[in-house]
């Protein structure tokens, strides 16, 4: 049993590995979608100096930062270091992919039940990314043993 767990958490995470490593290889793309995300009017004056100190666009630092997260949750997820902790920070990435990507309340016809769809697609990883971090590094007869 303890294999089959090791072996999804593995392809599971193939998935972020993926995604992660296309959003860096094509960055001027994941660029130009990260320019959808709105900045805080707050925040702008920290994200200019952001944009001064780094010398390149607060979007791109976006881009560059999504794909890292994704890449290097996916391959610690994978080889099974820190699991609970980088799925836990993916919950708060593909929540916020949700958020911001996948905006059916404000959408209708043909493009909200495409993207509603999505979502709940992107809830679903949610749920396996807190089942790995339900389950960490134990194995699944340790978790067993405690539903007894």
């Amino acid at each position: 049993m303890p294999a089959f767990v090791s072996v999804g958490r593995f392809l599971f995470a193939v998935l972020f590995i993926f995604t992660g490593a296309s959003k860096l290889l094509d960055l001027t793309t994941t660029t130009q979608l990260t320019q959808k995300i709105v900045v805080p009017e707050m925040l702008t004056t920290y994200t200019s100096q952001l944009e001064g100190l780094a010398g390149m666009p607060f979007a791109q630092m976006l881009a560059i930062a999504a794909g890292a997260t994704e890449l290097i949750c996916g391959l610690m997820i994978a080889l099974n270091f820190g699991a609970r902790f980088f799925s836990l920070i993916l919950v708060l990435f593909v929540a916020a992919t949700i958020f911001y990507y996948h905006d059916f309340w404000n959408q209708t016809g043909a493009d909200a039940q495409n993207n509603l769809i999505a979502a709940l697609k992107n809830l679903s990883l949610i749920g396996a990314l807190f089942i790995i971090a339900g389950i960490g590094r134990g194995t699944p007869t340790a978790v067993a043993s405690h539903d007894v």
